[in-house]
């Protein structure tokens, strides 16, 4: 099958916008008015968390996306293809609603991001190349199959939908995974195509796909890069997305379409999943961290110093049950201060009641810049005021490097990142825990916590 362009490029600057005419307007404001009936959840997504620029547009009319098209905030449609009188109203909601499911689940930045790290990790540890067009199809498998399930417009036969490959309860860095081995995809030497792939068992550094079976299925949307509805780099795009804003748009969405009557199960399960991991982060971090470091010992000969600022008496940690404890800091420029200051903000009230024997802060993106040697906990949020060096690409090899070359034997390791870079070969013998502001990433061992982006 011809695949298109996953990210069309725009060249920083928004897309040319064109006029409805009188009948196109008309199909448009029928399509809106399906979507609340039929889908208020999706509409309560659209209304409050896709309009960044204001007004009554709501969508970007463009004829430069084939028919529909969003860059994770954006709705992109092309009058002249969408409105076409081959599609029912329902197909018309259907679209809707598969770009809106993408940006509910951030698929463009996760496309941008993938697309810089050049491979998927898998929660086995295995990893695979990254092809968009493979991921685009597993995207869209994944969220045809969560429409059709939930009752969501109607689906048109002609477009991506193979259970046997990807369902709404999958992720679609499995259906990535199984996609990629099914034998479905071709691929071909870049340089000569008659010539074999360059990889020993599958296709190497500078191959491309060639094509991919999908029985004739074709997909009707593209996805664009982060900020292309107003002109921004993707970097400046993907940073400008608020995870607790869409975290709270989400839950009140999934609130109104279930006091309607019209949450279907398997959109009532996709949303509390997306939802359950922002209420319960800090909860799995501070268990995981107690279960790395051992069994807490509390005492009545020394106050919880946390609750007694509160005038609230309890026992409190007994000595150092902990050696030493390492925090890596991801300077690479995709972990922003805010959600750096709210981690180190966690981890500090996590620590001080921990009181480990020492406490080493590491400062790293392709290496490390800084280490610094804190005495109280409290130093934490202070040290990352005084700023971190940084900026470069992503490599967590050094931060592990750094502790086996200063002899360091740390009791755990808790690495704040979005898990795009290199990892090291070998698993270490202390606990890890990884927190993530990517939700579908990740590492090959450890643990692994999706922490929200912050604002």
């Amino acid at each position: 099958m011809s695949q298109p362009e996953v990210f069309q490029k725009l060249k920083g600057t928004a897309p040319r916008v064109v006029e409805l005419d009188r009948h196109q307007q008309a199909t448009w404001e029928q399509c809106r008015a399906g979507m609340l009936w039929s889908a208020p959840a999706c509409s309560h997504i659209f209304y409050t968390l896709m309009n960044p620029r204001g007004g009554n547009a709501i969508a970007y009319f463009t004829d430069q996306v084939p028919i529909a098209a969003t860059d994770g905030v954006n709705l992109f449609l092309n009058p002249a293809r969408a409105f076409l009188s081959t599609y029912s109203l329902g197909n018309r909601v259907f679209m809707c609603a598969h770009e809106i499911f993408h940006c509910v689940l951030n698929h463009p930045a996760m496309m941008l991001q993938l697309g810089k790290r050049g491979y998927v990790i898998f929660s086995d540890g295995t990893q695979l190349p990254f092809y968009p067009e493979i991921m685009n199809i597993a995207m869209d498998y994944v969220i045809n199959d969560l429409l059709i399930k939930s009752g969501i417009g109607t689906y048109n036969k002609e477009w991506l939908h193979d259970p046997t490959m990807g369902l709404a309860e999958d992720s679609v860095v499995d259906v990535y995974q199984k996609l990629f081995k099914s034998g479905k995809v071709k691929f071909v030497n870049a340089k000569d195509p008659s010539k074999p792939c360059n990889g020993k068992a599958g296709p190497g550094k500078g191959d491309q796909v060639k094509d991919i079976d999908t029985r004739g299925q074709k997909s009707f949307d593209e996805l664009l890069e982060p900020g292309t509805g107003e002109g921004l780099t993707p970097e400046e795009g993907a940073e400008q997305r608020n995870e607790q804003e869409w975290q709270t748009g989400v839950a009140a969405a999934m609130a109104s379409a279930e006091a309607q009557g019209k949450l279907p199960a398997a959109l009532k399960r996709l949303f509390s999943e997306l939802l359950e991991p922002q209420v319960d982060w800090r909860e799995k971090i501070r268990a995981l961290f107690f279960r790395s470091v051992g069994e807490d010992i509390y005492s009545w000969q020394r106050l919880n110093r946390r609750l007694i600022t509160r005038g609230i008496g309890a026992p409190g940690r007994l000595g150092n049950s902990c050696g030493t404890i390492v925090v890596g800091g991801d300077t690479s420029g995709s972990i922003n201060d805010a959600t750096v200051n709210m981690f180190l903000a966690e981890i500090a009230g996590i620590l001080d009641e921990c009181q480990p024997e020492q406490l080493i802060l590491l400062w790293c993106d392709a290496k490390v810049h800084r280490a610094d040697y804190l005495e109280d906990t409290g130093d934490l949020n202070k040290v990352r005021h005084d700023g971190a060096p940084g900026g470069g690409g992503t490599d967590f090899r050094p931060v592990f490097d750094w502790i086996d070359k200063e002899g360091v034997e740390p009791d755990a390791l808790i690495y704040l990142t979005d898990l795009l870079g290199s990892f090291p070969q070998r698993k270490p013998a202390y606990p890890v825990i990884w927190g993530s502001i990517l939700k579908e990433q990740k590492a090959p061992f450890g643990e692994t916590i999706f922490i929200p982006k912050q604002a």
